[in-house]
């Protein structure tokens, strides 16, 4: 059971990092903390806790490190120390006693002092398991080998891609190729139809529609609706997983294009393929691992999840040869506290979008709401007091349910 609690900079004074920043930095950081109360016997996980800073205030706990294990009790210097050491996500503890944690929000801390270090920048560094070690290995062979293990993009997207590539295509070459596939054929015409993007009638030409949603939109619905292809897998053990993926997915990409229409930073279309892929390289580890490693237990998964999926979304990014700056929504777009430069990018758009999404769930973890962070303030979405505050977002329903329609197709 969590509850809220009156903290203050004072209190964090002697906590090793903490003690480092300032005292206006401290009480910042403890305007996020809450106390957790764990009873006797429950388990905690180092990736589970992995947004946290854990603090042991009253009790004991027995921390389990490989074969190893750690006394750690309420006053004592170790006590003063978090509980998990960062990167180490397949360590657990156990209360031992009752036991009273302090939670403070580790990302929120790393941005305070600037120390976040961007998962994937220094591989001998990290603690991987021997099935991380061995899924890190085997893609980094392929990559060298020019036959990395990552999802091919489906054939109308390549050749979207191709074909935009030369300055002179003309839309009824674009149509032509969007016939290839008759689902993305009919996503596009929904889409010129529907309330984002109709004219004084409506069209049941493709061309028409390409025409009507420019070249740019084009190319990043067609890759968007191709991307279905790639979010599938044989495996029943990841079946679900895939899915979950899938429809968060879409969901945050209808949510970036709302944002972009209505916030500065990027065009709409960029933004809505930027949603759908930030969190791409995912796909690649959960098939690798029904291949290989079907007996892998979820908080294993959950760890080399977290470890690789920045890295290797960034090999896909890379190998289907799309923008640079895709590269830095799969990097950065979870970072909240994230400032860089005084003008918005598409990372700043996805990054609220996971927020706004993650705020209208239960999700678990510490989290800054959407409208209070850098990337919200910079993409110009808020309004003075005096206005009258107004979700922008909740207000683009039929755009959202549009472009999530489009993306999905029309059966789930």
């Amino acid at each position: 059971m969590n509850a809220t609690h009156e903290l203050s900079a004072e209190t964090l004074q002697d906590l090793t990092p903490v003690h480092r920043l300032s005292r206006e930095q401290r009480a910042r950081l403890a305007q996020s903390g809450i106390i957790a109360s764990l009873p006797t016997g429950k388990k905690l996980t180092a990736v589970h806790d992995a947004p946290w800073l854990d603090y042991v205030l009253t009790g004991k706990l027995c921390l389990l490190r490989d074969a190893s294990k750690e006394i750690i009790e309420s006053g004592s210097l170790r006590a003063c120390q978090p509980v998990f050491e960062s990167g180490r996500l397949r360590d657990s503890a156990v209360a031992l006693t009752e036991v009273q944690l302090l939670r403070l929000d580790r990302q929120l801390y790393e941005s305070l002092t600037g120390d976040r270090q961007p998962v994937g920048d220094s591989f001998d560094e990290m603690d991987l398991s021997i099935v991380e070690s061995a899924m890190l290995i085997r893609f980094y062979q392929a990559c060298k080998q020019g036959s990395l293990e990552l999802p091919s993009l489906p054939k109308v997207a390549r050749a979207i891609q191709d074909a935009m590539n030369n300055p002179a295509v003309t839309s009824m070459q674009l149509a032509r190729i969007v016939q290839i596939d008759p689902a993305v054929t009919g996503g596009l015409i929904r889409l010129a139809n529907s309330p984002v993007y109709r004219g004084a009638r409506p069209t049941t030409d493709v061309r028409d529609a390409i025409i009507r949603l420019g070249f740019n939109m084009t190319r990043s619905v067609v890759l968007g609706m191709a991307m279905q292809k790639v979010f599938k897998t044989k495996s029943p053990l990841m079946k679900q997983r895939i899915k979950d993926l899938w429809n968060r997915s879409v969901h945050i990409s209808a949510l970036s294009f709302v944002i972009a229409r209505h916030g500065g930073g990027c065009q709409p279309e960029h933004a809505l393929l930027a949603g759908l892929l930030h969190d791409v390289g995912v796909i690649p580890i959960l098939d690798h691992v029904s291949r290989y490693y079907r007996e892998i237990d979820d908080a294993e998964l959950d760890a080399a999840i977290l470890k690789l999926r920045v890295m290797i979304g960034e090999m896909v990014v890379r190998y289907w040869g799309l923008e640079s700056d895709l590269v830095d929504v799969v990097r950065e777009s979870d970072q909240w506290y994230r400032d860089r430069g005084d003008q918005p990018d598409v990372c700043d758009i996805v990054l609220v979008a996971r927020l706004y999404r993650l705020n209208q769930s239960d999700a678990e973890g510490p989290l800054p709401h959407y409208d209070n962070v850098p990337a919200y303030l910079k993409l110009g979405l808020g309004l003075s007091e005096a206005q009258g505050a107004v979700d922008v977002i909740a207000e683009a329903g039929e755009q959202l349910a549009a472009v999530t329609e489009m993306l999905k197709g029309t059966k789930e």
